[in-house]
C-alpha cells in the first residue's frame, strides 16, 4: 500500500438548532465530505465540558442557531475552526452560561438578512463592538432556516 495515497477523512461535527433534529439532508451532504458526528442535542441540559470531552478533536464544527452558539464556544475552547449559520449569540430563548476560552480559531459566520429569530443587525453590531469578529456572508432574503443549496455553497466556500 502506498502511504502517500492514504486519504485522511475530515472529522466534522454538526450541531443543529434548538428545536431542530439531528440528521437530515445537511448531515447527508456532510457525510460526503468526511466523518460526521451529528448528535441529537438537548441544549437545556447540556453538560458542555462533558460533551467537549467526548468529541475528541474535530477538524471543523458547524452549527446552526443555538448549535452555532455552542459550536462557537467549543471552537474557542479547542482552537477548532467553526462555520456558523445564524448563530444565537444573543436573543436566545434559553441562556446557558458558557465561557469562551479565547483560543485562536477561524470563525466564519453566515447570516440571513431576513432572519426574524436571531436579529442579523444585532449580530453585526455585536461583532463591530468586539472588533475581532467579522461577518463573512450575508444571504439576501434568507430567513432563520438555511436552505440546503446555501448550506452547500457556504461549506464549499469556507470549509
Amino acid at each position: 500500500m502506498n502511504i502517500n495515497k492514504i486519504k485522511v477523512m475530515k472529522k466534522i461535527v454538526y450541531l443543529h438548532g434548538l428545536e431542530s433534529e439531528s440528521g437530515g439532508t445537511k448531515v447527508s451532504f456532510l457525510a460526503t465530505k468526511g466523518a460526521v458526528y451529528a448528535p441529537s442535542m438537548d441544549y437545556k441540559t447540556l453538560d458542555l465540558d462533558e460533551f467537549i470531552y467526548t468529541l475528541g478533536m474535530p477538524d471543523l464544527i458547524i452549527g446552526s442557531s443555538m448549535g452555532g452558539y455552542v459550536a462557537d464556544i467549543i471552537g474557542s475552547r479547542l482552537g477548532v475552526d467553526v462555520l456558523l449559520f445564524n448563530p444565537a449569540l444573543h436573543s436566545r430563548r434559553i441562556d446557558p452560561e458558557y465561557e469562551y476560552y479565547g483560543n485562536t480559531y477561524k470563525r466564519t459566520i453566515v447570516l440571513g438578512t431576513e432572519d426574524d429569530i436571531v436579529d442579523p443587525k444585532l449580530t453585526k453590531l455585536m461583532w463591530s463592538v468586539h472588533g475581532n469578529m467579522a461577518i463573512h456572508d450575508e444571504i439576501e432574503g434568507m430567513g432563520h432556516r438555511t436552505p440546503l443549496d446555501v448550506f452547500i455553497n457556504m461549506y464549499n466556500k469556507h470549509a
